[in-house]
């Protein structure tokens, strides 16, 4: 049994499921999933943009460097954690480089992994495009 955290996010526009919406769907992922749920991270009313200036999302970070409570970090949706591609991206690599993931029942880890991999070529090719043609 792998131990879990939630995180759940909300925004003032109502673009992202309820809390009571996200941390049902979590609750039944981890039990689907036979997760341990041993911690609960929320930014309610936060925007998607910037993930560390989140208190929520810092304080999972900070668990994930410091503490090792937990080895999965469970989101109801990905969007949850960022309305950005490259955000998003940026925080699946973090938890990968710290032998942690992300997991939700809309997109498994490996999909996550895979799609964060996919932009980081993408991202690289792009900047040796620009070097190699003098723009930078």
């Amino acid at each position: 049994m792998a131990l879990a955290a939630s995180y759940i996010r909300t925004e003032s526009e109502g673009g992202l499921p309820t809390e009571d919406e996200q941390m049902a769907t979590i609750v039944a992922y981890a039990a689907d999933n036979g997760h341990d749920l041993v911690a609960h991270y929320k930014d309610l009313d936060a925007p998607g943009l910037l993930l560390y200036h989140r208190p929520g999302l810092k304080e999972a970070i900070n668990n994930i460097k410091e503490l090792e409570e937990w080895e999965v970090l469970i989101v109801a949706e990905p969007r949850c954690v960022s309305n950005t591609d490259s955000a998003l991206h940026e925080f699946v690599h973090k938890l990968f480089l710290y032998g942690n993931r992300l997991e939700s029942p809309a997109l498994p880890w490996e999909g996550l992994l895979a799609d964060m991999r996919s932009y980081r070529r993408a991202m690289r090719r792009g900047r040796s495009h620009e070097t190699r043609d003098g723009v930078r």
